[in-house]
């Protein structure tokens, strides 16, 4: 995404709301529009020729066809329009700054669902489409119904998100809520209680987010999630695939590059050890070589 003339934010390091549109929108965007020229192509009720056709190395054949299957695949361009999309790390919120964000927010509700999306690694619609039913607390276990494949999946959550939500629920109940395994799990504050959308979430996210400055998103927490999951040697990548419902194993390595705020704290370190670190003096010249020749010809050592 272009980056607008403020920059990066200072607390996060990532880049505001540009001039244009991101890459990445702008290629599924292209997506989904070939392919809906593509349905009312075959149907009769479109144009005679897709104003969003394949790149030219596509139409001869499937992509791939004569692959090795020792080799990976090549990352072709699909469509003649379509941007390049680079691959970029996902950015995880550093413990120091999601306990402040924790520490800024004001109901238990909000509170539990922090703590579920930042320990289950579950989409923030995900989590949001929960009933009461879906709760497990015996067995520290929730149940969501993944994005892709519509999917019902039992994942584990960690036991103080299972506190903080009994804390909202006896709270929510009190004021007359819902109550049933058939009811929603999350409810707005405000009566009439309806469903807590995707839009409500974020916002509360946002607002959260001003007492510390930043500019974290809701999908964030998934990749602190993930990240945390993936750094701990004693859990096994494909435990990770599991629980992130990642299609490809390919997708869930990306999570054990260390991020921009390690690698930062790692070169500060560093620098630091080299500042402390007393200068050594250079070994004297061997037998037969003359210092002041030497010295004439690379300098003095640094």
């Amino acid at each position: 995404m272009k980056r607008a003339s403020a920059g990066a934010n200072p607390v996060t390091g990532k880049a505001g709301p540009g001039l244009k549109y991101a890459p990445a929108t702008r290629a599924r965007a292209e997506s989904t529009l070939r392919t809906f020229y593509d349905v009312h192509l075959e149907t009769g009720q479109g144009p005679i020729i897709n104003p969003f056709p394949l790149d030219r190395s596509r139409r001869a054949g499937r992509a791939n066809a004569h692959h090795n299957p020792m080799d990976q695949f090549k990352r072709g361009r699909k469509g003649r329009y379509r941007p390049k999309v680079s691959k970029r790390i996902p950015k995880r919120i550093p413990d120091e700054q999601f306990n402040e964000i924790f520490a800024g927010l004001k109901y238990h509700r909000d509170r539990a669902l922090l703590a579920f999306w930042v320990s289950t690694g579950a989409r923030a619609e995900e989590l949001l489409d929960s009933f009461q039913g879906d709760v497990y607390p015996g067995d520290q276990l929730i149940s969501v119904t993944r994005k892709g494949s519509r999917d019902i999946q039992q994942i584990p959550a960690s036991p103080d998100a299972f506190v903080w939500l009994r804390l909202y629920q006896e709270e929510i109940w009190k004021r007359g809520a819902p109550r049933g395994r058939d009811q929603p799990l999350w409810f707005t504050l405000r009566r009439p209680f309806r469903p807590l959308t995707y839009a409500a979430a974020r916002a509360m996210f946002q607002r959260a987010n001003e007492l510390l400055g930043s500019n974290w998103g809701i999908h964030d927490l998934r990749h602190t999630a993930a990240w945390r999951m993936a750094q701990d040697p004693e859990m096994s990548i494909t435990d990770v695939q599991w629980i992130l419902a990642h299609a490809s194993l390919e997708t869930t390595q990306l999570y054990t590059a260390p991020d921009q705020h390690e690698v930062i704290v790692n070169t500060r370190a560093y620098h630091q050890r080299r500042a402390s670190k007393p200068a050594q003096t250079p070994p004297p010249p061997a037998p037969g070589y003359n210092p002041e020749s030497l010295r004439t010809l690379f300098g003095d050592p640094p």
